[in-house]
């Protein structure tokens, strides 16, 4: 276990302070200096442009015919469906997280079913499948950290290794409910178990609710700082949402896909998920993958030895031809090292993929890399290139947000230190 990452938030919780208050820089309330169009390294959304980039936007449905999704406050029942904790407690249904969510799975209900959690440390994975209902699940602590699920997984372990380690008292098994999910990266025939099957908490579950956790990939810095992967969560469902959570992990923390891409796109559905009130932290691509995710209200941190070399935080594999991908609002951006770190960098899974970001109204600190704030594209190397634009002469910014010959990474009214566009150099 990473003593010293638990620790942190251990004592900050126990102190009454918030996550973003342990940052070397405190929130900035000067207005912000971020103008319109900024430069090519740092574009900057104007006040028209950035009306495109709220909830409604990234939340509206593939199909046009369709609603956008809405979400309101997780409200939670008085009475859960399970209650997950030690055997000798009062009103204990059972004693490990996984045996909860199989239960609710083979319910076969098609209403929602709530799992609360004792606080306690839970360790092992937790795997979500797919069901007609959705489900809930919750911690009964004051605060996030009092209900810790966690393991150490490496993505470059092989897959004997990863059988043995996650499940070592067969609590998957043909025939139970996340059987399938299981087999499907025990089974794999490469070197290594790859970063999709490094999920400690790994969800299908359309309509997924998390609330008052903490998920942790404990990797940590106990293999060298090299590209060893090591998710926290990883979410495949549509209509998820998360919130007062602490999801910790090394690379790819936070891991939003789902599990046929081509083929969901073609039955016009995109995964969509809202994130409030929490925290992400981790080395390099701390939020990664194909989907529309929204944050609000959250706080990233850059941590870990490679942070001294290298540290990201958005990794989007954002189609081209999809407008919307990963959204941070009212949140704060910290990073560890000197200037090191980047906001992000698109994931160039193939040649379809140009990576969607708005960072608007955060604030971000002065760890971040503010001549070069965003990367060169992960895989493709495809160098970072902003599209600045034309200002006509009423002082107006023109120019198409998703020209596929620019990036499409944006920032619009952040403030703190980090937050500076540096003059682009002259030629």
């Amino acid at each position: 276990m990473n003593i010293s990452r638990i620790s942190r938030l251990a004592l900050a919780l126990a102190f009454g302070v918030t996550l973003s208050a342990c940052s070397s820089t405190p929130p900035d309330q000067r207005p912000s200096e971020q103008v319109a169009p900024g430069t090519a390294s740092r574009p900057i959304l104007s006040t028209d442009e950035a009306k495109n980039f709220d909830r409604a936007h990234y939340f509206s449905a593939m199909d046009p015919n369709a609603a956008p999704w809405t979400p309101s406050s997780i409200n939670l029942p008085k009475q859960p469906d399970f209650v997950v904790g030690p055997a000798s407690a009062q009103g204990v249904t059972h004693t490990s997280i996984q045996a909860a969510v199989d239960a609710a799975i083979t319910k076969h209900s098609a209403s929602r079913q709530y799992i609360a959690i004792l606080p306690g440390e839970y360790e092992g994975t937790v795997y979500v499948p797919a069901a007609p209902g959705s489900i809930t699940l919750y911690g009964l602590g004051e605060k996030a950290i009092d209900v810790k699920i966690g393991l150490a997984i490496d993505s470059e372990i092989d897959s004997n290794t990863w059988r043995h380690l996650v499940n070592p008292a067969g609590k998957y098994m043909p025939g139970k409910p996340a059987w399938y999910m299981f087999d499907n990266c025990q089974s794999k025939r490469s070197a290594t178990i790859g970063v999709m099957c490094s999920a400690v908490f790994w969800s299908q579950n359309n309509g997924l609710q998390l609330q008052n956790l903490t998920i942790q990939n404990t990797l940590g810095d106990s293999v060298d700082a090299g590209n060893h992967q090591a998710v926290a969560l990883r979410s495949d469902g549509d209509k998820v949402q998360i919130n007062n959570v602490n999801i910790l992990g090394r690379q790819n923390t936070f891991f939003v896909t789902n599990s046929g891409v081509q083929n969901t796109l073609q039955n016009n559905r995109l995964t969509r998920t809202l994130v409030t009130n929490s925290y992400v932290e981790g080395d390099v691509d701390l939020v990664s993958g194909r989907g529309a995710v929204v944050f609000d209200n959250t706080d990233f941190r850059v941590v870990n030895s490679r942070t001294q070399q290298e540290g990201y935080v958005f990794a989007p594999a954002t189609q081209s031809n999809l407008f919307f991908g990963f959204l941070a609002v009212n949140s704060r951006f910290n990073a560890a090292g000197d200037g090191v770190a980047q906001l992000g960098r698109s994931l160039d899974v193939d040649s379809a993929t140009n990576g969607q970001v708005v960072i608007r109204d955060s604030v971000i600190n002065e760890g971040f890399n503010m001549a070069k704030p965003w990367a060169d594209a992960a895989i493709s190397k495809r160098p970072f290139s902003g599209n600045t634009g034309a200002v006509d002469d009423k002082g107006n910014v023109q120019r198409n947000l998703n020209d596929a010959n620019f990036n499409r990474m944006w920032e619009y009214n952040n403030r703190g230190l980090g937050s500076k566009v540096v003059a682009e150099p002259k030629q």
